[in-house]
C-alpha cells in the first residue's frame, strides 16, 4: 500500500489579483480526486493564468472534482462558477450569500456598518467610501452555489481522505483551513501570511440579534489552535516552514501594538475613528475599513483585558482608559 502522503501531491498555482496584496496562491492536491482550494478573482487575467496553471498539471477546468473555498473575499472566490457544473463547491456554511451574491444579505450588511461606524465616529463621507469600494469588490465575482456546507471536523473532506477541517475565524467569518493530519500541513488561506499580518476585519454579526463578532480576539484564538501545524500553504506569498514560531511573533505583536494603542490615547477619551486618524493619520484616508478594523480590534483586546472602558454618551461610543 502506497503511503497517502506521497500519494497526494500538492502543487500551488500563483494567480494575480488587481488587489494591494498581490498575487493569491491556490492550490491543486491531487490523489483519487482532484481537488482545487480557492479560484482567484473574476478577471481576465486570473482566469488565463489559471487554465494555463491546470493545463500545466495536465489538467482541465472540467477534470477538477471538488472545489474548497477558505473564506469569501473575492480574490478567493471569483472565479469559482467556473467549476459549477462539474466540481462539488465546499465551504463554511456562513459562505453561502457571499457566494450566491445574496443582494438581502448586502444590504443588511451594509445597514449594519452605516448604524455601527457612525457611533463610533466615523463620518459619513468615510462610511460612503467604504460601502462604494465594497461595490467594487463585488465585481470581482460571479454568482454560485455552494453545494456542501463543512464544520470543524478531522475527517471526511470531501476528495481528500486523511485531511481535516479547521474552522479559523478572525480575518473572516467565513475562514477554514484544511490540514493534512499525517504530517501536519495546512493549506491556510489567509490565516497566516509570511511577509504580512493578516487583518482581523470587523464584520457585521450573521444572526441579527448576535453581538458583533471581536474579529482580532477571534483571530487570536484561531492562531493559537493551529500552533501544532508543521507547515502552512498561504494563499498569498511563500510557505511558512515554522508556523509555531511565527504565531509566536504574531501575538506578541498584537500586544505590543494594543499598548502603542493605549499609549496614543493618553488618558484622553477618544471614539475609534479618532484613534484611527491619530495612529493612521495618511493611512486611514486610503483604507478606511482596513484601519478602522485595526483599531477596533486592539481595542477590544484592551477592554478584554479591562484596560480600558467604552461608554455610549450622545449615541456615540467613547473609549476611555481604566486607571
Amino acid at each position: 500500500m502506497h503511503n497517502k502522503t506521497e500519494t497526494m501531491t500538492v502543487h500551488k498555482i500563483p494567480l494575480p489579483t488587481p488587489f494591494l496584496v498581490g498575487d493569491i496562491n491556490v492550490y491543486v492536491i491531487k490523489g483519487d480526486q482532484v481537488v482545487l482550494v480557492d479560484t482567484g478573482p473574476d478577471t481576465k487575467e486570473a482566469e488565463t493564468a489559471l487554465i494555463n496553471g491546470l493545463n500545466n498539471l495536465s489538467l482541465k477546468v472540467e477534470d477538477v472534482d471538488v472545489l474548497l473555498l477558505t473564506h469569501h473575499h473575492p480574490d478567493h472566490i471569483g472565479l469559482a462558477y467556473l467549476f459549477a457544473e462539474t466540481a462539488l463547491t465546499a465551504g463554511h456554511a456562513k459562505l453561502k450569500p457571499w457566494l450566491e451574491k445574496d443582494e438581502a444579505h448586502y444590504q443588511r450588511f451594509n445597514e449594519f456598518f452605516r448604524a455601527f461606524l457612525l457611533e463610533n465616529g466615523m463620518e459619513r463621507k468615510w462610511i460612503e467610501a467604504i460601502e462604494n469600494q465594497r461595490e467594487k469588490y463585488k465585481k470581482f465575482t460571479k454568482p454560485t452555489a455552494l453545494e456542501m456546507e463543512l464544520e470543524e471536523k478531522e475527517s471526511d473532506v470531501p476528495g481528500l481522505p486523511g485531511w481535516g477541517v479547521m474552522e479559523t475565524p478572525g480575518h473572516a467569518q467565513t475562514h477554514l483551513s484544511f490540514y493534512r493530519k499525517e504530517d501536519g500541513v495546512m493549506v491556510a488561506g489567509d490565516h497566516l501570511i509570511a511577509h504580512i499580518s493578516s487583518n482581523a476585519i470587523v464584520e457585521a454579526p450573521y444572526n441579527e440579534h448576535e453581538p458583533r463578532p471581536e474579529t482580532l480576539i477571534q483571530y487570536r484564538n484561531s492562531l493559537e489552535k493551529c500552533s501544532w501545524v508543521t507547515k502552512v500553504l498561504a494563499g498569498h506569498g511563500v510557505d511558512i516552514q515554522n508556523p509555531s514560531k511565527l504565531i509566536s511573533e504574531r501575538l506578541s505583536a498584537q500586544e505590543a501594538k494594543a499598548r502603542m494603542f493605549l499609549e496614543k490615547m493618553n488618558g484622553e477619551k477618544m471614539t475609534v475613528f479618532d484613534l484611527t486618524k491619530k495612529i493612521y493619520p495618511e493611512m486611514y484616508k486610503k483604507q478606511p475599513d482596513l484601519t478602522f478594523s485595526e483599531t477596533i480590534g486592539h481595542l477590544d483586546l484592551l477592554r478584554k483585558s479591562n484596560q480600558i472602558a467604552a461608554v455610549k454618551s450622545n449615541g456615540m461610543y467613547v473609549y476611555e482608559q481604566i486607571l
